[in-house]
């Protein structure tokens, strides 16, 4: 027997990781700009949240 299924797309393996960190971003600065109190610590995590995944992914290639 063999597979006749059509081939899965590669689309949201690709892409699932930047929209999440724009989303993220986009949240950060939204709430940054037009939020006071705790949303501001909720900015301030989501704002740093794409910048540690980018250190995190340097340091990671630079042991290989």
């Amino acid at each position: 027997m063999t597979n006749t299924s059509p081939p899965r797309s590669n689309f949201w393996f690709v892409w699932r990781t930047p929209i999440i960190l724009a989303l993220l971003t986009v949240f950060g600065l939204l709430a940054a700009l037009l939020a006071t109190g705790i949303w501001h610590g909720l900015a301030w995590l989501a704002l740093a949240t794409p910048v540690l995944v980018g250190i995190w992914f340097s340091l990671r290639s630079c042991r290989k």
